[in-house]
Protein backbone atom coordinates (compact mmCIF):
# COMPACT_ATOMS: atom_id res chain seq x y z
CA UNK A 1 0.00 0.00 0.00
CA UNK A 2 2.71 2.44 1.10
CA UNK A 3 4.09 2.74 -2.54
CA UNK A 4 0.54 3.47 -4.24
CA UNK A 5 0.15 6.09 -1.72
CA UNK A 6 3.62 7.17 -2.75
CA UNK A 7 2.71 7.05 -6.56
CA UNK A 8 -0.95 8.68 -5.82
CA UNK A 9 0.76 11.50 -4.11
CA UNK A 10 3.52 11.65 -6.91
CA UNK A 11 1.29 12.40 -9.24
CA UNK A 12 -0.82 14.65 -7.15
CA UNK A 13 2.33 16.69 -7.00
CA UNK A 14 3.20 16.36 -10.78
CA UNK A 15 -0.97 17.99 -11.74
CA UNK A 16 -1.06 20.89 -9.20
CA UNK A 17 2.82 22.24 -9.80
CA UNK A 18 1.85 22.11 -13.43
CA UNK A 19 -1.93 24.35 -13.05
CA UNK A 20 -0.18 27.68 -13.15
CA UNK A 21 1.89 26.93 -16.40
CA UNK A 22 -1.72 25.96 -17.74
CA UNK A 23 -3.71 28.74 -16.69
CA UNK A 24 -0.85 31.32 -18.24
CA UNK A 25 -1.54 29.22 -21.56
CA UNK A 26 -5.10 29.83 -21.17
CA UNK A 27 -4.83 33.55 -21.06
CA UNK A 28 -2.49 33.55 -23.49
CA UNK A 29 -5.11 31.82 -25.84
CA UNK A 30 -7.98 34.30 -24.96
CA UNK A 31 -5.80 36.91 -25.36
CA UNK A 32 -5.19 36.18 -28.59
CA UNK A 33 -8.97 35.73 -29.22
CA UNK A 34 -9.58 39.40 -28.11
CA UNK A 35 -7.15 41.15 -30.52
CA UNK A 36 -8.37 38.84 -33.44
CA UNK A 37 -12.09 39.94 -32.24
CA UNK A 38 -10.83 43.52 -32.20
CA UNK A 39 -8.74 43.34 -35.51
CA UNK A 40 -12.21 41.74 -36.81
CA UNK A 41 -14.65 44.82 -35.37
CA UNK A 42 -12.15 47.81 -36.88
CA UNK A 43 -12.58 46.25 -40.43
CA UNK A 44 -16.42 45.29 -40.62
CA UNK A 45 -16.23 49.17 -38.98
CA UNK A 46 -14.06 50.52 -41.40
CA UNK A 47 -16.02 48.67 -44.77
CA UNK A 48 -19.35 50.30 -43.38
CA UNK A 49 -17.42 53.44 -42.46
CA UNK A 50 -16.24 53.80 -46.41
CA UNK A 51 -19.57 52.24 -48.34
CA UNK A 52 -21.75 54.82 -49.12
CA UNK A 53 -24.86 52.80 -49.75
CA UNK A 54 -24.60 51.95 -45.50
CA UNK A 55 -24.02 56.02 -45.15
CA UNK A 56 -26.75 57.11 -46.90
CA UNK A 57 -29.15 54.13 -45.20
CA UNK A 58 -28.16 55.43 -41.46
CA UNK A 59 -28.05 59.01 -42.25
CA UNK A 60 -31.97 58.51 -43.91
CA UNK A 61 -32.92 56.61 -40.84
CA UNK A 62 -31.44 58.72 -38.20
CA UNK A 63 -33.09 61.96 -40.55
CA UNK A 64 -36.29 60.33 -40.16
CA UNK A 65 -35.86 59.22 -36.66
CA UNK A 66 -35.13 62.79 -36.16
CA UNK A 67 -37.92 64.63 -37.65
CA UNK A 68 -40.65 61.97 -35.67
CA UNK A 69 -39.05 63.07 -32.88
CA UNK A 70 -39.30 66.71 -33.71
CA UNK A 71 -42.58 66.37 -34.33
CA UNK A 72 -43.81 64.51 -31.49
CA UNK A 73 -43.46 61.19 -32.11
CA UNK A 74 -46.48 60.38 -33.64
CA UNK A 75 -45.73 57.00 -34.42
Amino acid sequence: MSSMSRIYYSLLARLFTRMPGRARGQRGASALEYIVLAAALIIIIGVLATNTTVQDTLTGAFEGLFEDAAAGGGG
